[in-house]
């Protein structure tokens, strides 16, 4: 036994690696399932190795969604873990191979990056990433919600930390706007949490401890959100062309979920579980990991009615930060014996709730068929006016049989004058013309008056756009300009001065000794 963990430890990336193949091998064998998201991962990472493979890397219109209407899905929705899941499908993997493949390279890597930062800490970084790995809620949220992008977010938490503790050095600096505007870029709601919940304690211990890191810290988060900004700033100003209120109706408030709810059973189990486990620890992380539980299963009154935090949904995607900061506790401080067996009883019932239901759901047949001819997407993002009766409020399919006659395409022949009505959703991208003259149009499906003549639909660039782009170039040009330059401190290259320690104790080998024993960690 003391051979295997030995070996383990000296190869850390095959071992989390392997484990990561473990945990993913029902989605592997049998494909990632039913899951409460399977429609929008099917469509997304289908759109997107569709344009991959054709040289569009960022497409944002989906033309074939709504049966032919098109969503402007992307122009709202955060596209880094569908540009993964679209490159496996472009390269050759099926659609539901290459989300299964997705969530496998997404896992092991949230694994690699609880290891980079648990390392850097010098607390037993292998049994940290495991744990980070098989948390519950981590692997909920990939079999039973399939949510690919809030999945992927996982990833990018531990990296956040790092760059915090190594600021003021311009790596801190270079690693805090990249990991963070990767998070806005991966998932939107759990970036607003991270910023609240996570980003804003640890800094401000850091300032506590070095005022010096005040500034760095906020160079790294005009960073990255400069660095998001040609996805952030169409997303934040188009708003008002896509259907909003279906965001935030019945369920997906997060002020109605509460402990009282039969069906909210699973997230107060993990989250007193977390509790147990972080509590020997009785440092900052403990502190995050219990004022994150009672957040998840809102117990702290009136907060999910505050604005901004209203929009996220669902309380419960705090878990992720709750799992993070719960396994960094127990990684410095590892609970009692008879803490860790009752964590383990309250922590049971959601992996044996989360068995179950994953394995109904892999067992659940998908009918392919009905998603190609229907093509459904979310119905937030129907056009803004459109009609929410259509849309059922149980599976969230949208209605759309009145409009199939419409006229699909990007051209129509008028003979005879008259309102015209196309098959396809308004947006301020698309434009009327005729003989290259701007028609009046209105939505929520395009329409216009017409006299004999034909009519183009033709795309135009928003501004947002253009100047959403420009910004993110700028910033990633100064981010290559810092990565390049010198220590931001001319001490810092004096282990004894620099305000982040150096990492003198990694021997040749590549294993880590403890600062404290000496022995492997």
């Amino acid at each position: 036994m003391r051979a295997i963990a030995s070996l383990a430890s000296r190869h850390p990336v095959w071992t989390l690696t392997l484990l990561g193949c473990g945990l993913m091998l029902p989605a592997l064998l049998w494909g990632p399932g039913a899951t409460h998201s399977h429609l929008y991962n099917l469509m997304w990472t289908r759109h997107f190795g569709d344009q991959i493979a054709a040289g569009h890397f960022y497409e944002r219109w989906l033309p074939h969604s709504f049966e032919g209407l098109g969503s402007p899905t992307f122009y709202f929705y955060p596209p880094l873990a569908y540009w993964l899941s679209g490159g496996l499908n472009a390269i050759g993997l099926s659609v539901t191979q290459a989300i299964s493949c997705a969530g496998l390279l997404l896992l092991i890597a949230s694994g690699l990056a609880m290891y980079a930062w648990l390392a850097a800490r010098g607390t037993r970084p292998l049994i940290g990433a495991a744990l980070y790995m098989v948390a519950p809620y981590h692997l909920f949220d990939l079999y039973v919600r399939g949510a690919l992008a809030e999945f992927a977010g996982f990833v990018w938490l531990p990296l956040i930390a790092l760059g915090i503790s190594w600021l003021p050095s311009r790596r801190g600096v270079t690693l805090l706007a990249s990991a963070y505007a990767a998070l806005i870029l991966t998932h939107l709601p759990l970036a607003t949490l991270t910023g609240l919940f996570l980003i804003a304690p640890l800094m401000l211990q850091r300032i506590v401890q070095d005022r010096a890191t005040l500034l760095p810290g906020l160079v790294a988060g005009l960073l990255a959100f400069a660095l998001a900004a040609f996805y952030l700033l169409p997303a934040a100003t188009l708003q008002a062309h896509m259907s909003t209120a279906l965001l935030w109706t019945g369920k997906y408030q997060a002020s109605v979920w509460s402990i009282w709810r039969e069906d909210f059973e699973l997230f107060p189990s993990i989250a007193l579980g977390l509790v147990l486990l972080a509590w020997r620890a009785r440092s900052l992380w403990t502190a995050i990991t219990i004022g994150t539980a009672l957040v998840a299963i809102n117990l702290i009154p009136l907060l999910w009615s505050i604005d901004l935090l209203d929009k996220v949904q669902f309380p419960w995607r705090i878990l992720a930060i709750t799992e993070f900061a719960a396994v960094t506790a127990i990684a410095a401080g590892p609970p009692r014996r008879i803490i860790a067996f009752g964590a383990a009883l309250v922590l049971a019932f959601p992996f044996l709730l989360t068995g179950l239901i994953a394995h109904a759901l892999l067992c659940m047949p998908v009918d392919y068929n009905r998603i190609e001819r229907h093509q459904p997407d979310a119905p937030e993002y129907l056009p803004a006016g459109f009609d929410a009766s259509l849309v059922d409020r149980v599976d969230r399919w949208t209605d759309l049989g009145r409009f199939a006659t419409l006229p699909r395409g990007d051209s129509i022949t008028v003979t005879r004058s008259g309102p015209v009505t196309m098959g396809h959703a308004a947006f301020p991208i698309w434009r009327v013309t005729r003989d290259g003259q701007a028609i009046a149009s209105h939505g929520p499906l395009i329409s216009f008056d017409a006299t004999p003549g034909t009519y183009r639909i033709e795309r135009v660039r928003l501004w947002q756009e253009k100047a959403g782009a420009a910004v993110s170039l700028i910033a990633l040009l100064i981010l290559a300009l810092l990565a390049g330059r010198r220590s931001i401190s001319h001490l810092s290259k004096f282990p004894s001065y620099s305000p982040s320690q150096a990492l003198s104790d990694r021997p040749s080998t590549g294993r880590l000794r403890s600062r404290i024993t000496g022995g492997d960690l």
